[in-house]
């Protein structure tokens, strides 16, 4: 196949076409010598401007979600100190956990130069691709249950949300996404908690998928590459006027916790339903007996769910049900303010899960 004909590709053709793999390769076997170089001048910086507390900046491995619903381990350099799961809170504190170098590592995503070089040795070897330059992010188990929450508890739209839970088993995992560089993916508060950065990154990856072309991932790259230099002329000037004016410490206020029907169990049922056929839960497939209190507890959650619109539809068609479905008790936070890239199409999906038979 030559460039002429793979510009031809759309969607899952080009996205499993033997070219676009030779193509990314090509572009790995030029920028992997630059990553390394990059890595050891990093650290050589770290060593001469970091702190007793610095991060080593070695390379750290990660677990993420794969295709067919595996795991594979994702390398990255350490660039902070304490805790992973604790986030931060204030400059104060970033830079307590932190050095000079590793703020730069991760102003330009060098802390991820590692899996591209893992990967192109991969290559080398002739192993199959597991790691791509653009398409979707990989997540983690956790992240990944946030998602599944936002949509029991209504805040994503089923057909979008049930395209992206196939899409994330079946593609592999990315570099760069094309909610990061047209999705304004670092513009939300609160990342994966947000439920507008939630509804992005479905809506994007889902219109990636549909249609994406050789030239649009080049697109992408340029772009990346854009917005790179932007967060590096950021880091630069916060870097500098903090030289003369050092952040102070903020206590984050605590987070208020209440109890509800949405524990890890109940979400991890209810979304159970929209996976693959082959990941579900011998429950879900109906292969068992529900047990009787987690089904109640998910009942309890259905009803507090907006209604769907084949719900909708079919109380209007009842006899003397002819008059406007009933006004739901709360609009969806995702529904009121929808973050569907340009030209994306609404996803075609006929199936019917039963959180939308409820």
């Amino acid at each position: 196949m030559n460039r002429r004909e793979a510009k031809q590709l759309v969607g899952t053709a080009w996205l499993n076409s033997s070219y676009r793999t030779a193509w990314e390769t090509r572009i790995m076997r030029r920028r992997v010598p630059l990553y390394r170089i990059g890595i050891a001048a990093l650290r050589a910086l770290n060593a001469v401007t970091g702190g007793p507390n610095r991060p080593s900046l070695k390379v750290t491995r990660w677990e993420r979600v794969g295709p067919h619903g595996g795991t594979f381990v994702m390398d990255k350099l350490e660039t902070m100190t304490g805790r992973t799961d604790h986030p931060v809170t204030s400059r104060a504190e970033l830079r307590a956990r932190t050095s000079f170098a590793s703020r730069l590592a991760r102003a330009v995503s060098a802390d991820e130069w590692p899996q591209i070089i893992a990967e192109y040795d991969r290559r080398r070897r002739g192993e199959q691709p597991q790691y791509r330059y653009v398409g979707h992010r990989p997540l983690n188990a956790t992240s990944h249950a946030l998602m599944d929450e936002a949509w029991v508890r209504g805040d994503l739209p089923t057909d979008p949300f049930r395209a992206w839970n196939v899409l994330k088993y079946e593609d592999e995992g990315a570099f760069y996404s094309e909610f990061f560089t047209h999705g304004n993916a670092r513009g939300y508060p609160g990342g994966e908690t947000n439920p507008g950065f939630q509804l992005g990154r479905i809506m994007c990856d889902v219109h990636w998928r549909d249609t994406a072309t050789l030239t649009g991932e080049r697109a992408i790259l340029r772009r990346s590459r854009f917005l790179r230099a932007k967060e590096l002329v950021k880091f630069l000037r916060i870097e500098l006027k903090e030289v003369f004016r050092p952040p102070t410490g903020s206590v984050a206020p605590a987070a208020a916790t209440s109890e509800d029907v949405y524990t890890p169990e109940v979400v991890a049922a209810v979304a159970d339903f929209v996976k693959p056929e082959p990941l579900r839960s011998p429950t879900a497939r109906g292969e068992t007996r529900t047990d009787q209190r987690l089904a109640s507890a998910i009942d309890v959650v259905a009803k507090a769910l907006p209604p769907t619109v084949t719900e909708q539809a079919a109380e209007a068609a009842r006899p003397g049900g002819g008059g406007p479905p009933p006004a739901q008790s709360h609009q969806p936070r995702a529904a009121q303010q929808p973050a569907s890239p340009p030209g994306a199409r609404p996803t075609d999906r006929r199936e019917r899960s039963p959180r939308d038979g409820r």
